[in-house]
């Protein structure tokens, strides 16, 4: 990881924050890209003090220029970039159909708009150095044809999956690998807050109830960090339901 350098999205904190500081003790340089700005800052400050490189740049990611802007700045800082890890996301209420098309549209763009215009800069970037890494922070929610509370983040969740599969021939044309990583409850700051404020009725009421034993973003590192390290990897999607080890999605897999 010496002579690596990485960009994480939605880096300011929990899972992306895990993953940066993981990627920075391994002795990656790693670009922190959030629009929280004080959460990121703090990531690089996190970085700075294990001894690591760590740059930040505020950017929504969703936008076009955004996400450029992002490639553009691990190039000029750091020279290039061999990993992205496309992290930022989320589903904030109401949700579809009752929330606004405007509303929903935002959560679409984040979650799977975002994630293609990264990676599509990222690609053109990777294609000149001769490679890369890109992994993808799907969820379970867009496994599966169970309902789901939020649907505009489930169906965006799915597309990353498929966008990740469908991407596999590009480790023989480019040698960027594409993987993804779809995990259940993770125990982020946001998701403990939102569970602390639930009666034990409302959790239960909740399509994917949290189970008794979170997922913890440090984990969630620890996948990224296999797919960064194993070289035949590709177009895979690693599913890891709640209260079950993680495990790859067999690439027969008829549907």
């Amino acid at each position: 990881m010496r002579d690596r350098i990485a960009l994480v999205t939605g880096a300011g904190g929990g899972i992306g924050r895990a993953i940066a500081l993981w990627l920075a003790k391994e002795g990656a340089a790693v670009v922190v890209a959030d629009v929280d700005e004080g959460g990121g800052e703090g990531t690089v400050r996190r970085i700075e003090a294990g001894g690591g490189r760590g740059a930040f740049v505020r950017a929504d990611v969703s936008a076009e220029a955004g996400a450029q802007g992002i490639v553009d700045f691990a190039v000029r800082t750091y020279g290039g970039l061999g990993i992205l890890v496309n992290n930022a996301g989320g589903a904030p209420e109401p949700h579809f159909p009752e929330a606004s098309p405007g509303h929903w549209l935002r959560t679409l763009d984040l979650n799977l708009r975002g994630v293609m215009l990264c990676t599509h800069f990222a690609v053109q970037e990777m294609r000149r150095q001769g490679g890369g890494v890109i992994v993808n922070i799907s969820s379970m929610a867009g496994i599966g044809y169970h309902p789901h509370d939020a649907p505009e983040y489930a169906a965006a969740k799915a597309g990353v999956a498929r966008l990740t599969a469908a991407l596999a021939p590009l480790k023989e044309e480019l040698g960027v690998r594409v993987n993804c990583i779809c995990p259940g409850w993770v125990e982020t700051q946001a998701v403990r807050e939102a569970l602390s404020h639930m009666t034990e009725q409302e959790k239960m009421a909740q399509v994917m109830p949290p189970p008794d034993v979170l997922i913890q973003p440090e984990e969630i590192a620890d996948a990224v960090m296999a797919f960064v390290r194993e070289d035949t990897l590709a177009g895979r999607v690693m599913i890891w339901p709640d209260g079950e080890p993680r495990r790859l999605v067999p690439v027969d897999t008829p549907y």
